[in-house]
């Protein structure tokens, strides 16, 4: 594990300064920024190589409503973070990794930390049927760095739709979330194979939008949190044990 945060810590360390100010510009605008080349190409690969490999492996298929986000729905298979943690390596390292915090707290503006709560340090999630979606919602935490492995073309849904700036409000959230959408517009991304994405997700209404072919969208989603986290008395981690129950079970 040293040695790939020796890799990690010296691709990032050699990143453009004017790059790093165009990462920070560019997320202050909406809260979200696309990022590339943030690995060095031979741990980019070796990373995607194993969210395959362990999809293909420990996959579970996983269709709720989620009553604390306003009844929206998640349809994905997805692999928790045990199997990923015991059977992992490149994707532990990378969430392990001091040289990505640094990186993440330059971006934002403030000290980033690995979340405390284990079963949100990283997932990943497939949308593989037409249909699937991961339904409207805010995060417990606070960042969601999201590195897409697979992508569907542009034309067959699975993009990043979002509203910054918009607190949940955790009693009535879904005539909540009917008001913001009706009232701001929504921002869409598309997210290219090999980018991954920084969203102020506690801050952001958004979800991934339908997938409307048969096709792929395939992401590993590692969660980060800040000093608001750590001492928010409301924060529960509800969704997330109703959606992976294997790995919140105590």
């Amino acid at each position: 594990m040293e040695q790939i945060e020796t890799q990690i810590s010296q691709h990032i360390n050699g990143l453009p300064e004017s790059l790093i100010n165009y990462f920070k510009n560019d997320y202050e605008d909406d809260l979200m920024v696309v990022i590339e080349d943030l690995l060095p190409l031979d741990l980019q690969q070796k990373m995607e190589d194993e969210a395959r490999s362990l999809l293909e492996k420990n996959a579970l298929r996983r269709e709720v409503i989620i009553k604390q986000s306003g009844n929206t729905p998640r349809a994905y298979d997805s692999v928790g973070r045990n199997a990923i943690r015991e059977e992992g390596k490149y994707i532990p390292a990378f969430f392990d990794s001091p040289g990505v915090l640094k990186f993440l707290s330059r971006i934002t503006g403030e000290e980033i930390y690995r979340v405390p709560y284990e079963p949100e340090e990283f997932i990943i999630n497939s949308q593989n049927k037409s249909g699937d979606n991961y339904g409207w919602h805010w995060d417990d935490y606070s960042y969601a760095l999201v590195w897409v492995i697979d992508e569907p073309d542009v034309l067959s849904g699975a993009r990043v739709e979002f509203i910054p700036r918009i607190p949940w409000k955790k009693e009535n959230t879904r005539e909540w979330i009917k008001k913001t959408l009706a009232e701001y517009p929504v921002i869409s991304r598309h997210v290219a194979r090999g980018q991954c994405y920084l969203l102020r997700a506690r801050d952001a209404l958004h979800r991934i939008a339908p997938l409307t072919q048969e096709s792929r969208r395939t992401v590993i989603v590692f969660t980060y949190a800040n000093e608001l986290d750590f001492n928010d008395a409301s924060l529960t981690h509800d969704s997330m044990e109703e959606i992976y129950p294997q790995d919140t079970a105590q």
